[in-house]
């Protein structure tokens, strides 16, 4: 990928906290709704010299990027028109939005094998295990294959539900993703046959799954309505 884009100025920039009031992150503008946001909850587009858009997860390529919200209502409005935006700023080549949408997807899914594959020391594996740690008072984050029985989902929604009762704190409570990786899938990742069900303990990891989980969901129901 041969990208020349303009070179972006720096936004923010992170400091030792010396007990002043933390700066806010630096924020972006999805070039589609408009909406404001902190751009670590956004999708940074580039455009290369082909005119191709790339996905850039990272936010690491070189040069000036375009953001996306993938909220969906957003995502719902977005086609080949609504790209044309970019082209005060790019050279993008249109239409490509169907081919983007299955870029973001492509790349979304092998982020999320190499965040789980990083995950797999701490991962708590199986009904029983996940279940006993419902008992911890630790922020919890459970992520279910999508295959997983209606049974398992039952029990492991209400356990998380009265896990979520009982703790004073909402922080300590526990949060429910469905992947749309089946138990083989899972399983082939995290070095078991099959799994149903894992569950970690909640950390900057996990908040990135979880969002690439809910950017995965988003970007295949906007596809299925097509």
């Amino acid at each position: 990928m041969n990208l020349s884009l303009r070179l972006g100025k720096p936004v923010g920039g992170s400091k030792v906290n010396l007990g002043l009031p933390r700066k806010k992150h630096a924020e972006r503008t999805c070039f589609a709704c408009r909406k404001v946001q902190d751009k670590r909850h956004l999708m940074r587009l580039v455009v290369d010299e082909q005119g191709v858009i790339w996905p850039d997860l990272s936010a690491k390529l070189p040069g000036r990027g375009a953001y996306l919200c993938l909220e969906e209502h957003c995502l719902k409005k977005m086609s080949d028109k609504r790209l044309r935006v970019l082209r005060r700023d790019f050279s993008p080549q249109l239409p490509q939005w169907d081919v983007l949408q299955m870029r973001m997807f492509d790349m979304l899914s092998q982020r999320l094998l190499q965040l789980l594959k990083g995950m797999k020391r701490g991962a708590v594996i199986g009904r029983d295990a996940v279940m006993h740690q419902m008992w911890e008072k630790k922020p919890l984050l459970v992520l279910l294959a999508s295959d997983a029985g209606d049974a398992l989902v039952r029990q492991i929604h209400d356990a998380v539900q009265k896990r979520t009762q009982r703790e004073a704190t909402p922080a300590r409570g526990a949060t429910i993703m469905t992947s749309l990786l089946d138990a083989q899938a899972l399983g082939a990742v995290l070095g078991r046959k099959k799994i149903s069900v894992v569950a970690f303990f909640e950390d900057n990891p996990l908040q990135k799954l979880q969002q690439i989980c809910v950017w995965q969901q988003r970007l295949k129901a906007v596809a299925c309505r097509r």
